[in-house]
């Protein structure tokens, strides 16, 4: 008999990162290529998967780096969280969903993206949300899938209460590779926690 335990230990995960990109009130949308072995045709946020050696945070700007090109303010946010199995191994993946916001709209197109959108959130009522898989590209040109709106609904959230971190506290990765390390005292000034400085590179890596 197979144990639970020998079933974990050959489980695949793989961990993709989303991110929802803001722009002047809007949010960048990309739709998938055709022949994308997940969600084909249908349109999402951009992302991709985390990769050996690097934290979520890294995974991030990396993934946003080589789809959209485009630069960054240093607001960071987490959004949501999100499972699904994958199409071509049945991996189980454990998805993670940053908000962010671009500095402009210059895009640098990836060939394996079929079109960029900016939309107001509200238009996201104007898409179909469908787990299925698209059978006429042509004409099913506006599907995503269930969860988006809910990725939309917390970035509103985000932004509308200003619930930003700056980007660079979120990958203690980076700090590790610096070898940062915060002072005692430093450590004893988190009794006053509105007092925080994160200035100092001995407290927190410039990167």
């Amino acid at each position: 008999m197979v144990t639970l335990e020998q079933c974990m230990s050959n489980y695949l995960h793989t961990i993709p990162i989303t991110a929802i990109i803001e722009n002047e009130g809007q949010f960048l949308f990309i739709k998938r290529s055709r022949n994308s072995q997940n969600m084909a045709g249908k349109w999402v946020f951009p992302g991709g998967k985390l990769e050996k050696g690097e934290d979520a945070i890294q995974a991030l700007y990396r993934e946003l780096s080589e789809e959209t090109g485009l630069e960054f303010t240093e607001n960071f946010a987490f959004v949501s969280a999100y499972q699904f199995l994958r199409a071509e191994d049945q991996s189980s993946s454990q998805g993670l969903v940053f908000l962010v916001q671009s500095k402009s709209r210059n895009i640098k197109e990836d060939p394996n993206i079929e079109e960029y959108r900016w939309i107001n959130p509200e238009e996201i009522a104007m898409f179909k949300f469908s787990y299925a898989p698209i059978k006429d590209f042509d004409n099913e040109t506006n599907v995503t899938i269930p969860g988006m709106e809910v990725h939309v609904r917390n970035a509103l959230i985000i932004i509308t209460r200003g619930l930003f971190l700056n980007r660079h506290l979120a990958s203690v990765t980076e700090y590790q590779k610096r070898k940062c390390t915060m002072s005692k005292e430093h450590l004893l000034s988190f009794k006053n926690p509105k007092k925080l400085d994160f200035t100092d590179c001995e407290i927190f890596p410039h990167l």
